[in-house]
């Protein structure tokens, strides 16, 4: 542990005995913004404070720089629902599924505009949209209304003529999110560059949406074609979403040191798998981590991030990921390097430091002029581990953070501007122009710019062409005619986005097949390679692994951090649709060799038609070991199999594949592997020569015990002798740990009677294993007290954990010992 993080949790134990005196807490909002400290050249100015804002939890701007807010003042439960079932993660099961608004319990939500009618900087004008809401979590602006996430559902409250007072009933878009945890519920709603509606998902809650299920992740909904998919999935207790200049989704988290994740399409990432379990994809075989992270600072948590590019800051500012962390009052910004595919990062300074423990950044939001926004949900608690409901509900800030000189922005309106006026901004300094004409182009599909976005993206060279790609694509300008000339544009951006494009449609012509073959062997960019692996898991397999074969000849991506594995998600997404054309692609004896196919491909293909295990996957199986040139391609086929096998046993398998593991046994005589393999698939022969090489003293102890680990599975009594031989004081003592593990399964009494008469001639390190295997049968137990009682056996080699096993037995006899 560094002196940092001790001296942080010094500071933070000391603050909960003496947190008047240490730290700072419960200021007015003057005050508040009195004790911040930021960066030398920007200033802290309050914009709106308790009684206009409570609890705010997201921010959105609309076209005319009023600010929207949701007050999050029904959380952490939802009224008018009855918790039935918590776990010990604090998930909660709820009595039913409450009706949409307005049919719905009624809760103390609501999205609330603010104004600034003096043109001081300050909101003076207030006025609530929606009240109600019951745990709304989530909200965007556009098409004539606001998109929300109130739990379970995503809504569109119309407002076609812009009066502010919804016109109806919400129309319900999704539903089947999870109610388990108001920590973790979809959030950060974004309009992504393409005109999908983004949305993030924290840890602790389920979602089953259209018959797609998954817990943490980011998601995406079409507001005209009505699609849902399921970005990614993965990644920490995401609250916080947002695109950088490349259109990459960066994600916040909540886990350990890490910052960030770089969420790419159709990718797998790192989830607390113990605690929600594994991922969807029982085939995904590896995921992705967060973004590789140097210089600690703060850490566990980063809230509502951004990626800044508000052309008002310092340039050092510019491109740089600031994100809150309400764990320790602060707000961190962090810098970004390219790396292959993605990207690194590392600390590069404090940003925002409340000095005040009740200073809780929630969300933040770059605003019209260029400043950072930052919504404060100020309270003296930011967790829900203490289940007692003592919130304060009557404070909320957001605050404005400035460059010193920033000028204001007035007048607003952009979408009284024409089109052409809109693509005139897409160049603005400040992104949020550039996005807002994105958004207002996407719902107006205005034919007349086409022409115009068409000739600034086959033009232009710079982030110019990307803007312009965008808003083609939104517009409804994006064809195969145009694609194929985008695919040899100059920038790698607008020829990622372009390959993204075509495969979001999940089909592509001939034609353009035939191109993006070409494109693959050639691209000398990774970020574009890696984009065709994640396009190819979406589209046919007659289309894609031509693609994939292209990609898989480039060596040069083995060592990438994306690349291999998204290659491997590509054809797994084949494995079943596209079998033959899936076992192809080893045909060649080069492709045995490739690295990229040896290190990633082969064992996890084998694996994965073990694993799924019917007839057809086990002949495929098969062919794969028929076509393995040499004992060294034979083995990783072999070690995906037995990866597949762990814990599993097959009473008979076709006879192709036994015959393959014949043959393979007649090549390799001394391969142990294939010996735990024909455990495992019933082979009598590798059963009958397990025994005897577990036996064999000139085999390495960590061979033998492998074979011991397998027969102990097995549970067949006549192997109980070789196994309790194993336990002979010559033995090494890792096999007669695992021969003693091996017997456990077993019910022989004599097993037990064996262990007890080896007991006291045990090391300490095996007694542990030999109590648990005696105290989990009820007459060995008693056996094992009667010498503790006596004396004869330490009573304090017993740990608590032992203890509470036997008492499990609920026996008066040993209850008595």
């Amino acid at each position: 542990m560094t002196a940092r993080r001790i001296a942080f949790r010094l500071l933070a134990v000391l603050a909960v005995f003496f947190p008047s005196t240490l730290l700072g807490q419960g200021f007015s909002p003057e005050e508040a913004v009195k004790r911040m400290k930021m960066p030398p050249g920007f200033q802290v100015k309050l914009v709106v404070s308790e009684p206009d804002v409570r609890q705010p939890v997201t921010m959105s701007f609309d076209d005319r720089g009023r600010l929207w807010v949701i007050q999050y003042l029904q959380y952490p439960t939802p009224a008018g629902l009855k918790p039935v079932k918590v776990d010990q993660y604090l998930r909660t099961v709820y009595d039913r599924v409450p009706e949409p608004p307005p049919g719905g319990p009624r809760g103390a939500d609501r999205i609330t505009i603010y104004a600034d009618t003096q043109g001081d900087g300050r909101f003076h004008k207030v006025k609530d949209f929606v009240t109600g809401l019951n745990l709304a979590s989530g909200m965007a602006l556009g098409y004539g209304g606001v998109f929300v996430v109130q739990l379970p559902y995503l809504l569109f409250y119309p407002d076609r003529n812009g009066d502010h007072v919804p016109d109806g009933d919400p129309e319900v878009l999704l539903s089947g999110f999870g109610m388990h945890d108001a920590h973790a519920f979809p959030n950060s709603l974004q309009w992504g560059p393409d005109g999908w509606l983004y949305g993030a998902q924290g840890s602790t809650i389920t979602s089953d949406i259209r018959g797609i299920s998954f817990q943490q992740g980011i998601w995406r909904y079409h507001p005209r074609t009505r699609a849902f998919e399921l970005f990614a999935e993965g990644g920490g207790n995401t609250w916080g979403l947002d695109f950088d200049a490349h259109g990459n989704a960066i994600a916040g988290t909540n886990w350990g040191d890490s910052v960030m994740l770089h969420q790419v399409q159709g990718a797998y990432y790192i989830k607390g798998f113990a605690k929600h379990g594994e991922l969807h994809n029982p085939y995904a075989f590896g995921y992705f981590n967060h973004v590789p992270y140097k210089g600690f600072k703060g850490g566990h948590v980063t809230c509502g991030g951004i990626i800044y590019r508000g052309g008002s800051f310092p340039p050092q500012f510019e491109n740089a990921y600031i994100a809150a962390n309400p764990l320790a009052n602060a707000i961190y910004w962090h810098s970004l390097q390219p790396g292959g595919s993605t990207f690194t990062a590392h600390y590069s300074g404090d940003f925002l430091i409340g000095n005040d423990t009740w200073f809780r950044p929630i969300d933040l939001l770059v605003g019209p002029e260029g400043s950072l926004y930052v919504a404060d949900w100020y309270d003296k608690r930011i967790n829900h581990v203490d289940p007692v409901n003592n919130w304060d509900r009557s404070n909320g800030r957001i605050y404005k953070v400035e460059a010193n000189g920033t000028r204001p922005v007035s007048g607003l309106h952009l979408s009284s501007l024409s089109s052409l006026e809109l693509v005139g901004l897409l160049g603005h300094r400040n992104e949020w122009f550039a996005r807002e004409a994105n958004r207002l182009l996407a719902e107006r599909r205005d034919a007349a710019v086409i022409p115009m976005l068409r000739q600034m993206v086959q033009d232009r060279r710079d982030h110019l062409a990307l803007e312009a790609l965008w808003a083609l694509y939104v517009s409804g300008g994006f064809s195969d005619a145009l694609a194929e000339s985008l695919l040899q544009h100059p920038n790698p951006d607008v020829r990622t986005w372009t390959v993204r494009l075509l495969g979001d449609a999940k089909q592509i012509s001939p034609t353009i097949q035939s191109k993006l073959v070409t494109l693959a062997q050639v691209d000398p960019s990774c970020t574009v390679r890696c984009q065709f692996a994640c396009t190819c898991k979406r589209l046919p397999g007659k289309d894609a692994l031509p693609i994939i074969a292209a990609l898989l000849e480039r060596t040069e991506d083995v060592d990438d951090s994306f690349i291999p594995l998204l290659l491997w998600w590509a054809i797994e997404s084949k494995a079943d649709s596209d079998r033959e054309q899936v076992v192809h692609l080893f045909d060649s004896q080069a492709a045995w060799h490739n690295p990229l196919i040896r290190r990633y491909i082969v064992e996890r293909l084998a694996r994965r038609y073990m694993a799924a295990g019917t007839e057809a996957d086990l002949v495929t199986c098969a062919r794969l070991l028929s076509m393995a040139p040499g004992p060294k391609e034979a083995d990783l086929i072999l070690q995906g199999m037995e990866k597949a096998l762990a814990g599993r046993f097959l009473k008979t398998i076709p006879g192709a594949l036994a015959d393959q593991l014949a043959e393979a046994g007649k090549k390799q005589s001394s391969n142990l592997m294939l010996v735990r393999i024909g455990l495992r698939v019933s082979d009598a022969a590798a059963y009958e020569r397990a025994l005897r090489l577990a036996a064999d003293r000139t085999l390495a102890a960590g061979e033998r015990v492998s074979l011991v680990d397998v027969l102990g599975q097995l549970h067949k009594p006549d192997c109980v002798p070789t196994l309790q031989r194993l336990l002979d004081q010559a033995e090494p003592a890792n096999l007669r740990l695992a021969a003693l593990s091996a017997l456990q399964s077993f019910p022989d009494p004599q097993i037990a009677e064996h262990v007890l008469g080896l007991y006291l001639k045990l090391p300490g390190e095996l007694r542990s294993r030999a109590q648990s295997l005696l105290c989990g049968r009820l007459y060995s137990t008693r056996a094992f007290l009667i010498p503790v009682d006596k004396g004869q056996i330490s009573d304090k080699e017993v740990s608590f954990d032992q203890v509470r096993q036997i008492l499990l037995h609920n026996d008066p006899d040993i209850h008595r010992l």
